[in-house]
């Protein structure tokens, strides 16, 4: 089994990586049984590319063929427990041929270093309790947080 090295580049996503970005994005809400409308596809894409909004998407691209095979979506946010802003990693997806190869690893480590260079070293993220496979990454990379999410009822 191979890992992810120097064949992998994570980088901030361009205008020209939407098709593939979008790709992936669909596989998301696939593999999470959720569906979004396609005007929140080009919404977002918006956003990521606008230098006064304060959320972002790095993209895994395999070197060898150009393919974009992860994606991370994060956004930065002030709290009233820290001086500090923090860093939410809203959305994480590696490609169904990509993972448990050190991709998903590259993605969170590039979001880390992003946000040591905007002063914000507070990260956290959530994922589903039946995601097994990512949360054998995740105790790796970080800890599991003693808090139970709560939402709105009928949102």
């Amino acid at each position: 089994m191979s890992s992810a090295d120097d064949s992998v580049v994570v980088r901030f996503v361009t205008e020209d990586d939407k098709d593939g970005w979008q790709r992936l994005w669909k596989s998301f809400q696939e593999f999470y049984e959720v569906s979004f409308p396609n005007e929140l596809d080009d919404f977002n894409f918006k956003r990521f590319l606008d230098p006064t909004v304060k959320m972002w998407d790095a993209v895994a691209v395999n070197g060898l063929s150009g393919e974009i095979i992860g994606m991370v979506n994060f956004f930065s946010h002030m709290s009233t427990w820290d001086f500090k802003d923090k860093i939410y990693i809203n959305d994480l997806y590696v490609g169904e041929n990509s993972k448990i190869k050190g991709v998903g690893r590259k993605l969170i480590q590039f979001v880390y270093e992003e946000a040591d260079k905007l002063g914000t070293p507070s990260e956290y993220w959530c994922t589903d309790e039946s995601n097994h496979r990512a949360q054998i990454l995740y105790t790796k990379i970080g800890y599991k947080a003693p808090k139970i999410m709560y939402k709105r009822n009928g949102y």
